[in-house]
């Protein structure tokens, strides 16, 4: 009951500090905010389960969400997620997290994003729109992370991002710069931070600049003995990015360690956009393939209202 009561609390206070920061509105820099691929969630576990995944980072997506939490790597975790994105729009990204020795991991993601076929334009001499050719924008961005445990319960990581954007026969790069925090409060309670994409300027642009707080709770609440209740919530705060500060909140249930089912929410302002927005959910299973080896495939949903939603779908490895 102890425990139960701490992580409650905990809980808490993560959401009376969310919500005076929820009634704040960031600044409108419209125009001067480049990268903002940067703020496309990866992986389809922390999607599923409302993009809340700082304070537990503990799987292959750990590098793009909280670089500290590759400390707490066991073995070698590798993936590869497709996802359909909005309109004709698609994203590949492939990650790993692997351990270094006992407490300190590294990893890192690939993301490419293709755009489709758009129409080159260009105004003839009568003033009119005419269609010359077409072109494809894609970005691709590289990630690489270490995190390492510095005290018992606490640890610490960094990742650097190289973004390129190719917009016809434009290119446009930035380097960029994460840091991230783990504290292991008591059992079964964990707290993350991440300040995320300090760095360059892409073009012209500041890059989208982001600190993200939360807590991760897994109460002692089981059907199966092998059955693990994770409980999430978030809090961002982006820095003069073209958005409103943001809430996510997301769980997730493994049944006997081989089957999961997530459902979570982000809580922002999406202005005029009508419809369902928000709204995640995501399955997951393990096929274990000996003592040692598992293969994991997982599936997630978000809803962007009257623009429709996205599929998440990847398909990973992990050796012990």
């Amino acid at each position: 009951m102890k425990q139960i009561r701490t992580g409650f609390i905990a809980f808490a206070l993560v959401a009376l500090l969310a919500t005076p920061l929820l009634a704040a509105q960031t600044n409108f820099d419209i125009g001067k905010i480049g990268g903002p691929e940067l703020k496309i969630g990866l992986g389809p576990r922390p999607v599923a389960m409302g993009e809340a995944f700082v304070a537990k980072a503990d799987d292959w997506n750990a590098s793009a969400w909280n670089s500290a939490g590759l400390a707490q790597i066991e073995g070698l975790e590798a993936g590869f997620m497709h996802n359909i994105y909005l309109e004709d729009t698609s994203l590949e990204y492939l990650g790993f997290a692997t351990n270094l020795f006992e407490g300190a991991g590294i990893g890192a993601n690939i993301m490419i994003l293709n755009f489709g076929k758009m129409d080159k334009v260009e105004v003839d001499s009568a003033g009119l729109p005419l269609v010359t050719g077409d072109f494809t924008p894609l970005v691709f961005k590289v990630q690489a992370g270490y995190g390492q445990f510095v005290m018992p319960a606490l640890a610490v990581g960094g990742a650097v991002t190289f973004i390129s954007q190719n917009i016809d026969t434009e290119t446009y790069s930035a380097v960029a710069v994460d840091v991230g925090g783990l504290f292991k409060l008591a059992e079964g309670f964990s707290a993350g931070l991440a300040i995320q994409n300090l760095g360059s300027t892409l073009g012209d642009a500041s890059l989208p600049m982001n600190a993200k707080a939360g807590v991760a709770y897994t109460p002692p609440v089981k059907i199966a003995d092998n059955d693990v209740w994770n409980i999430l919530l978030d809090v961002n705060l982006p820095f003069g990015d073209v958005n409103y500060t943001s809430a996510n909140i997301g769980t997730e249930y493994w049944y006997d360690n081989l089957i999961a089912a997530r459902v979570g929410y982000k809580i922002k302002d999406t202005g005029d956009l009508g419809g369902v927005t928000g709204l995640t959910a995501g399955l997951g299973a393990k096929l274990p393939l000996g003592d040692t080896t598992a293969l994991a495939i997982d599936y997630a949903l978000l809803s962007y209202g009257d623009l429709g939603m996205t599929h998440q779908v990847s398909l990973a490895v992990a050796l012990k």
